[in-house]
């Protein structure tokens, strides 16, 4: 590998973050791209100001690296800014791959999800589509991982299910059969670190899953089991009022449920296959029973 950094964008976030400490524990020089010049990135990373809305910072982030990693995304749980999720998630991307292009970037990594590339995807979706087009428009060498739902130490999505499990009754959107693949975010990054060397990954969608597709009510179940609760009890609610009511919430400043967040429950957030890492890759991850039975929610 190239002694030139690997720039890590969102390198504050959830997969970011966790990503660039297992580079610099790997000794992969890292940039690692913040917002801000207070932020905690992992040490040993070199700290670049940049923001997916600001070119120049793409183009100066850019300089001089042999890959780069794109973490960074606004997720269907928080609300839309102004001008709606694409003005980071397509545009935004778009503007990072192009800056990748032009200073010359051996590859670019992107964090994309399972279903951005179905049939019918819904608005927020389709923005995460068209950010993964800009990509491949745009001329560098890329290869696009789709995860499922990841797990693992502080888990937005696990402290999100813990805080409705804690609750006398768990609001549930639609049947709760909806079925996840949830993956370990520490296979996530390693199959990102694999990507980052040879080409049998170049111009590919990757999808990542771990080894088991839980129906949402049973993610409930086994995340109440780890808090002690003997039963978790769920009211499910219609998803077409579902909807309704998370519209109507986006007059709040931060609503507890968006649109996004509804649309990405509609339909099963699985792989092709149960085996999808262990064909790719090589290695199997971690179940997410088995692994929340052994070292709890890490929330």
């Amino acid at each position: 590998m190239s002694d030139s950094p690997v720039l890590v964008t969102g390198a504050t976030g959830f997969i970011g973050g966790r990503l660039a400490r297992r580079l610099v524990d790997a000794g992969v020089p890292v940039r690692a791209m913040a917002r801000s010049a207070s932020a905690a990135i992992a040490p040993g990373a070199e700290l670049v100001i940049g923001d997916l809305t600001d070119r120049t910072s793409l183009e100066a982030a850019c300089a001089g690296v042999s890959a780069v990693i794109s973490c960074a995304a606004i997720t269907g749980d928080k609300k839309a800014p102004p001008g709606g999720y694409d003005v980071v998630n397509a545009d935004g991307i778009g503007a990072l791959a192009e800056a990748a292009t032009a200073a010359g970037v051996g590859r670019l990594i992107h964090f994309g999800g399972i279903d951005t590339a179905g049939a019918k995807p819904g608005p927020y979706l389709t923005g995460r589509r068209r950010g993964e087009e800009r990509i491949k428009a745009a001329g560098v060498p890329w290869t696009i991982l789709q995860p499922s739902v990841q797990f693992g130490p502080g888990s937005p999505f696990i402290r999100a299910m813990a805080g409705l499990v804690k609750a006398p009754v768990a609001p549930v959107a639609g049947s709760g059969r909806t079925r996840i693949q949830m993956i370990h975010v520490d296979d996530v990054c390693r199959a990102a670190q694999d990507c980052l060397t040879g080409d049998g990954r170049l111009g590919r969608y990757v999808e990542l899953g771990g080894p088991e597709a839980v129906e949402y009510d049973r993610v409930l179940d086994i995340i109440g089991g780890a808090m002690g609760k003997a039963k978790v009890r769920k009211l499910h609610a219609p998803l077409a009022l579902v909807r309704l009511q998370a519209t109507l919430l986006q007059v709040l400043p931060n609503p507890p449920v968006t649109p996004a967040a509804v649309e990405l429950l509609e339909k099963d957030n699985v792989a092709a296959s149960l085996d999808v890492v262990e064909r790719e890759f090589g290695f199997q991850p971690v179940g997410f029973a088995a692994h929340v039975a052994s070292h709890g929610l890490e929330l």
